[in-house]
């Protein structure tokens, strides 16, 4: 994991970097991996591919993220990257894996209301997604709002939200 970590690091090349994340989401699956990774400071290695202009490594970080984000003490470090992944589905073609990638980590890191608040700006975009998009992407959409609305607080952001 730790020589994983180092060759996304030292590489800008993206074919490595997408191998080099896909490996590393394979093996963020395992919650055993998910404190090694944290604490190797994987999740900010990780979490700088998302500045990457190539959609398919952004993806495969966002895949990456999703594993880790199974485990609460991860949540906490992921949790920076939330406004950058909502304008990320936002600005994402309409249904694309890149979409769904971040609206995967959406739902996981909506389970519990601890950061709801971040995404209250994407309220319109996910339920624009919920009547434009296919069904994968109405599916994905449509668990992120389920989760926002169990939390009382985020009602008033639901109903008032312009589409």
């Amino acid at each position: 994991l730790q020589k994983l970590l180092h060759l996304l690091q030292s590489t800008d090349d993206p074919l490595i970097q997408e191998q080099a994340l896909i490996t590393l989401s394979n093996r963020a699956a395992f919650s055993v991996n998910h404190d090694i990774i944290r604490n190797l400071d994987g999740i900010s290695v990780i979490g700088r591919m998302l500045s990457v202009c190539i959609p398919r490594v952004k993806e495969k970080a966002l895949n990456a993220l999703n594993n880790l984000s199974m485990n609460i003490k991860n949540q906490k470090e992921i949790q920076v990257y939330i406004v950058q992944v909502c304008k990320d589905i936002e600005s994402a073609s309409l249904n694309s894996d890149l979409q769904l990638a971040g609206l995967r980590l959406l739902t996981n890191m909506s389970v519990t209301s601890d950061y709801h608040c971040m995404m209250i700006n994407s309220i319109p975009c996910f339920l624009h997604l919920l009547s434009e998009g296919n069904e994968r992407t109405q599916i994905q959409a449509l668990k992120v709002l389920v989760n926002l609305s169990a939390n009382p607080a985020m009602t008033r952001h639901i109903l008032q939200a312009r589409v």
